[in-house]
């Protein structure tokens, strides 16, 4: 294998690979890809990869989940407004009932259906429930 990498060297692998990662490569791809372009082994892919990832859930967890439904929610208020405003009140009603739901206010759906000549019983609870 070469020799040690800089920092800088890296990070531009690390950046490569993430564009790889976002166009869909596959691992057998970018493994294939880095050995031959860098010569660097399969492991040290594999960290790359794993930094790559390691970004993509700080870019896109918790926080930015959080800053789309605030976002979107003032979308709905204003759409809310002026709906309001042209006395849509058919919409204004449904945008009560999305941001409703964008905000799980709503109480789960639940069904029961029971067969009893096979005594098979499927429940149907909302997803909201399960998670």
């Amino acid at each position: 294998m070469g020799t040690k990498s800089t920092d800088a060297e890296v990070q531009l692998r690390i950046n490569h690979i993430y564009c790889m990662v976002v166009q869909g490569e596959t691992r057998k791809d970018i493994v294939q890809y880095g050995s031959k372009k860098w010569d660097v082994s399969h492991r040290t892919i594999d960290e790359y990869l794993n930094r790559v990832h390691e970004e993509i859930k700080q870019a896109y967890g918790k926080e930015y989940k959080e800053a789309i439904i605030s976002k979107q929610l003032l979308m709905l208020d204003d759409l809310y407004k002026k709906n309001y405003t042209n006395e849509d009140f058919k919409e204004c009603r449904s945008l009560i009932e999305t941001k409703s739901k964008l905000l799980g206010l709503n109480e789960p759906e639940k069904r029961q259906v029971a067969n009893e000549e096979t005594s098979i019983k499927i429940e149907i609870v909302d997803a909201r429930t399960t998670s």
